[in-house]
């Protein structure tokens, strides 16, 4: 029998996390949840996933990005794809877009918010097959 991938979904929004902790456990996956970088970053460590869902907004505006980046300069993460999901340039009303780069931006996906269950499976498998 195959072994679950496991995904850690970090987002500080509960509601967010519950619904696609259930759709994508439905899907087959394993998902382990944290609600702040902090506890992201732990939990990295502790269960290195197959892939992170990384929120950008958290306790701090830029969280996620400073995550994003602790998680590329750690020898044992930085192979573990992460998707990075915002609502941070409608809520701050910003004109341009964020595009991955390897120094400050270093995820393999960036998408908007909000965005639903199914598309963030189809983002996910296309990450990790």
């Amino acid at each position: 029998m195959q072994e679950k991938k496991r995904v850690l979904l970090v987002d500080d929004d509960v509601d967010f996390v519950d619904l696609c902790t259930t759709f994508l456990e439905s899907k087959g996956y394993q998902v382990i949840a944290a609600y702040d970088g902090e506890e992201g970053m732990k939990k990295a460590k502790k269960n290195r996933p197959d892939l992170i869902v990384l929120d950008v907004m958290m306790t701090r505006l830029t969280e996620g990005f400073d995550v994003s980046r602790q998680i590329k300069r750690d020898e044992e993460l930085r192979d573990i794809p992460v998707i990075m999901l915002t609502g941070i340039r409608k809520k701050e009303k910003l004109p341009w877009t964020f595009e991955p780069d390897d120094t400050w931006l270093p995820v393999a996906k960036f998408l908007e918010k909000p965005i639903s269950p199914p598309q963030l499976l189809e983002e996910i498998e296309k990450a990790i097959g």
